[in-house]
């Protein structure tokens, strides 16, 4: 159900400096191991608003009781209206189990790719 999430590309930067995908970055541990804190995200809008993105996506959406807080959680089950959210490391998780489910319009995208890392280790000997 652990949809893996591919490393951007060429033409995942080139859509988002199209506007056709916003950027966002994941806060906390709840997704580990498949998304690390801090780790950016590329992120498109649903396709069709009045269509859910099916199981095991990740997605980036309001919280369903504080429309300020974003937060990055995969989708465990869905319906028209809907979505049951869950983090992949559920013991750090605040999700649709303590939440409950998310309406589909407080979703903000679907995340197409990660952008990966670029920190190096400088050696100033």
């Amino acid at each position: 159900m652990n949809n893996p999430i591919p490393a951007a590309g060429l033409k995942d930067l080139l859509l988002f400096f199209l506007g056709r995908r916003r950027l966002f970055q994941v806060e906390g541990d709840s997704m580990l191991p498949a998304l690390q804190p801090k780790q950016r995200l590329l992120v498109k809008s649903l396709a069709k608003p009045d269509q859910p993105p099916s199981p095991g996506t990740v997605v980036v959406c309001h919280h369903p009781s504080d429309f300020n807080l974003v937060i990055t959680k995969r989708v465990w089950h869905s319906t028209e209206t809907w979505l049951e959210l869950r983090g992949d490391n559920q013991d750090e998780s605040t999700d649709s189990r303590h939440f409950g489910p998310v309406p589909l319009d407080r979703v903000i995208g679907v995340v197409t790719a990660v952008i990966p890392s670029t920190s190096r280790k400088i050696d100033n000997r």
